[in-house]
């Protein structure tokens, strides 16, 4: 088994393990209205390819209001740097979240908007990317204003978006893509 095929084999095991564990541990009672809330989440990543001898790391925070139980508006920003593509990667990506599934604990949602990234490298070209499309997702609430969010997939068009792409593939094109790189997981606040 690749290490793609037992990433995806763990998330599918964490998912009703937290389900259960959020059950067990506040008797089923979780956060029942979600609207009139900020919502703060976001992912950090940090790899070191030791066979490459190369290090990265990202971090993409985002920020969100939910107007309705159903209906929300956020922004998520991101940093990136990579050895092996040397320079420096940010992305704004201003995004409107559906939520078309509710059943305690879980809530299904549509996350679409437009992103814009540019890369920035010493004595290299610079260049600039757009996306716009949609990103299924995922929640469980573990208790009142603490949510597991997962995020798997991207269909839509993308014009020179860098979003970790695996070598050989363009970062130019549209359609429907659920690849490992197009997979985030964390956690969200709401206050």
């Amino acid at each position: 088994m690749n290490r793609k095929h037992l990433i995806i084999y763990l998330l599918s095991l964490l998912l009703p393990v937290c389900n259960a564990a959020a059950q067990s541990a506040f008797g089923g009672k979780i956060l029942e209205k979600h609207y009139g809330r900020v919502v703060v989440g976001g992912l950090v990543s940090a790899w070191y390819d030791t066979d490459a001898k190369n290090k990265s790391f990202a971090i993409e925070p985002e920020i969100g209001y939910l107007f309705t139980d159903d209906w929300g508006l956020g922004i998520k920003l991101g940093y990136a740097y990579s050895d092996a593509m040397p320079g420096h990667n940010v992305m704004v990506s201003p995004f409107v979240r559906y939520y078309y599934f509710h059943k305690e604990p879980f809530n299904l949602y549509l996350d679409g908007g437009i992103g814009w990234n540019a890369r920035v490298s010493r004595g290299a070209e610079t260049w600039h990317g757009f996306e716009a499309g949609v990103r299924p997702g995922a929640c469980v609430d573990l208790t009142e204003g603490l949510c597991l969010c997962l995020r798997f997939g991207f269909v839509g068009y993308r014009r020179n978006f860098d979003h970790g792409e695996e070598e050989g593939l363009s970062p130019s094109g549209f359609g429907i893509r659920f690849a490992p790189e197009e997979l985030s997981l964390g956690l969200e606040l709401e206050f």
